[in-house]
């Protein structure tokens, strides 16, 4: 399975594809701890991709620590995602899963620091 989410300050839509690239769901989820163990605790390993920005930080080491491959995507280098002139949250979300299944590389992924390294650069 591959899922992209779409990262929001208050809610954040995710699409899930199988192995065949057939989305097999989406929703979302509240921007929240507590929502993204609810949501991707019990999943086996599996490849997320979210773009990077305000959230991504946290919530990619929450869910690296609970054992899923997770991509940071650089959305400038994304024309398809980032001008769009059809885009929703529920799209774009589908777009990240449909990259980060076809060719991580696409995503031109980032690396975060650390939350305590974050910290100590405060």
């Amino acid at each position: 399975m591959t899922i992209g989410i779409e990262l929001g300050d208050v809610w954040s839509h995710y699409c899930t594809l199988n192995q065949d690239g057939e989305v097999v769901d989406r929703g979302r989820f509240r921007t929240t701890t507590a929502c993204v163990d609810k949501w991707f605790t019990d999943l086996p390993r599996t490849r997320i991709a979210m773009e990077a920005g305000t959230h991504s930080i946290w919530i990619s080491e929450q869910l690296q620590e609970l054992g899923h491959e997770v991509l940071g995507a650089n959305v400038r280098e994304l024309r398809a995602i980032s001008h769009s002139d059809r885009t929703s949250d529920q799209a774009d979300a589908e777009k990240l899963a449909r990259f980060a299944r076809m060719d991580p590389k696409i995503l031109r992924p980032i690396s975060h620091r650390t939350i305590a390294q974050q910290e100590a650069l405060l």
